[in-house]
């Protein structure tokens, strides 16, 4: 796809480098992705920017209906920030095989970027992706809302021809016909016949099925029962062992259907391959492999698990446990969402931020909605308040549209967030005021030096009457008030240091 030149020149001169982090637990560890000015503004036209995927992320930009309702609409960029599929689609779907996007009229497309160049591919007249590409399948359905899946170029591989179906997993795919489900591959081939109740995704070799008694057992890819339907529940086998519950009590077995110890929960379930949670008396610890309590039952809930960090409650207050079963981040934030890319979303005392998986608190600032903050494919968090968006790099540093830390902005923890007065500690991105700068032998008729302070006086000024403005339609505000003052300080050394370059 061709580019002008002036995209071209806006790419150009890196200001700032962001390493995304890799998953745990053997997740494939990104490359660098130059942030330049350019990126940077991005996050200001988009409303989101998700993770990249086979080198590309999904957008979304806000519009209205004519109605003049909010909504969104949705594209694709590439790494440097091409838009190489227009912001228009009411949905995208982006998996390493393809891009799908359903359009607001007219037939749904297929989109595959490949050798960096975007393919599009026609969906078969009357079909409508239900998902993205696993194992180089799409699920579609017809307009009587049988289900069916498409290759990468589009083509129907497998006939809309089932009342249900869910994605591939190993090679292998849900599928319900006549209100019972069984396992097809991907040339649509039934690996099972379909006569089960319920059947699970394939996880490590095995996949979950249950019997019109309401029992559980487990098939193997070749679609052989290996272990008998005769459990009341079970899990997925996402390594060597399963929990299932026998006579009301919940144990794990290995892939021979034998327990590995004695059955004594209430309940159980699977974290990772090596982290089990169980449940007594109300309350929830975890387990090893070995079903070895790692951690006594403690606590008040289990949630999101992902990429070795599991979100625990106490009290209703959220941290983190990791694979050992170790608390490794306090019980202390009102809300949590999972780790992404080493990275999880908090709220904490009226403010929301991330942390990291040390606990490190990349920044904190006040907002009564979780969901105004958020971190991009490129690396940085966005922060969204009265309109304006603020984007911080991983130290929870503050940039501005040349990728440069704003002037006056400290780091998260750094010693200037300590005792600034808008809640303190660890964490709080502030603006302190600056200092003038150990003098260098320059000339105090230095020309170029009073211009430099001339730009930051003026530029604080700039932000001071934005801040008044706001000031006005939130006069409660401690947070903007302390701006106010901070770049009152601001002025008044610039007005010093100017005056000393006469």
């Amino acid at each position: 796809m061709k580019h002008t030149t002036i995209w071209a020149r806006l790419l150009l001169g890196s200001v700032t480098v962001i390493t995304l982090l890799s998953a745990c637990g053997g997740g494939k560890k990104q490359e660098k992705i130059e942030i330049t000015p350019y990126i940077l503004n991005l996050h200001l036209k988009y409303s989101f920017i998700d993770n990249f995927e086979g080198g590309l992320a999904r957008v979304m930009m806000k519009t209205k209906t004519e109605s003049g309702r909010e909504t969104g609409v949705f594209g694709c960029v590439d790494e440097e920030g091409h838009e190489v599929i227009p912001c228009i689609y009411e949905s995208v779907y982006i998996e390493p095989g393809g891009v799908l996007v359903s359009p607001k009229e007219g037939n749904n497309k297929l989109f595959v970027y490949r050798d960096g160049a975007m393919q599009e591919f026609p969906v078969p007249d009357g079909l409508d992706p239900q998902g993205g590409f696993y194992e180089g399948r799409a699920r579609v359905h017809d307009e009587d809302f049988n289900y069916g899946y498409i290759d990468t170029e589009g083509n129907l591989v497998v006939p809309c021809r089932y009342n249900s179906a869910d994605d591939f997993s190993e090679g292998l795919a849900v599928v319900e016909q006549n209100w019972r489900k069984g396992y097809i591959d991907v040339d649509g081939n039934e690996m099972t016949p379909l006569i089960y109740w319920n059947a699970m995704d394939f996880y490590n070799g095995m996949g979950c099925v249950q019997n019109e008694e309401g029992l559980y057992g487990y098939v193997d890819a070749t679609g052989r029962e290996v272990i008998p339907c005769q459990f009341e529940s079970a899990d997925f086998f996402y390594g060597d062992v399963a929990p299932v519950c026998l006579d009301g009590s919940y144990g794990l077995i290995d892939k021979t259907g034998k327990f590995v110890s004695t059955t004594r929960y209430k309940s159980m379930g699977v974290c990772t391959s090596n982290l089990f949670y169980y449940g007594e008396d109300g309350l929830y610890g975890f387990v090893d492999a070995r079903q070895n309590v790692l951690t006594p039952a403690r606590y008040n809930k289990i949630d999101n698990c992902r990429e070795g960090m599991v979100a625990v409650a106490q009290q209703g207050k959220y941290g983190f446990v990791n694979e050992k079963g170790e608390e490794v981040i306090p019980c202390i934030y009102s809300r949590v969402n999972w780790f992404d890319q080493g990275f999880a979303r908090v709220a904490r005392n009226g403010r929301v931020g991330y942390i990291d998986k040390t606990g490190r608190e990349i920044f904190l600032l006040p907002s009564n909605s979780f969901s105004s903050a958020s971190r991009s494919g490129f690396g940085v968090f966005c922060f969204e308040s009265g309109g304006e968006v603020f984007i911080f790099d991983e130290e929870g540093n503050r940039l501005d549209s040349n990728g440069l830390e704003t002037p006056g902005v400290a780091s998260a923890g750094s010693d200037a967030s300590a005792g600034s007065g808008i809640g303190g500690g660890s964490g709080v991105v502030v603006v302190p005021s600056i200092s003038a700068p150990a003098s260098t032998g320059s000339s105090q008729s230095d020309p170029s030096r009073r211009v430099e302070w001339e730009i930051r006086r003026n530029r604080a000024i700039e932000e001071l009457a934005r801040l008044q403005v706001k000031l006005i339609e939130d006069p409660n505000s401690a947070y903007i008030k302390h701006n106010i003052q901070t770049q009152q300080n601001i002025i008044n050394t610039c007005n010093e240091m100017i005056a000393t370059y006469q």
